[in-house]
């Protein structure tokens, strides 16, 4: 049986997520790279289905790579900050 997360397990695991991707974004914007709009929106939905399926999965599942459902929506958050980011500057 799952362990049910505690509210802070997943505040931490959301923000986790979330800085991760900020970091990497920030990465990437020293080296002169970046996510076409369709990029981020592909990413955006496959974290959103990522974090999905950890919900409504019964199973445990569990290995080094493995996420929490907040982790994928933390960093599904990041990356439509990115993609926001982006747009407003294309417009402005």
């Amino acid at each position: 049986m799952q362990d049910t997360p505690t509210q802070k397990d997943i505040e931490s695991d959301y923000s986790a997520g979330y800085a991760r991707v900020m970091l990497f974004a920030e990465q990437a914007r020293m080296r002169g790279w970046r996510l076409s709009d369709r990029q981020l929106v592909h990413e955006i939905l496959q974290r959103e289905r990522a974090a999905q399926i950890r919900e409504k999965s019964s199973l445990p599942i569990i290995g080094p790579g493995v996420r929490s459902a907040a982790w994928n929506r933390g960093e599904a958050a990041a990356l439509r900050a990115i993609l926001r980011e982006q747009q407003e500057k294309k417009r402005g």
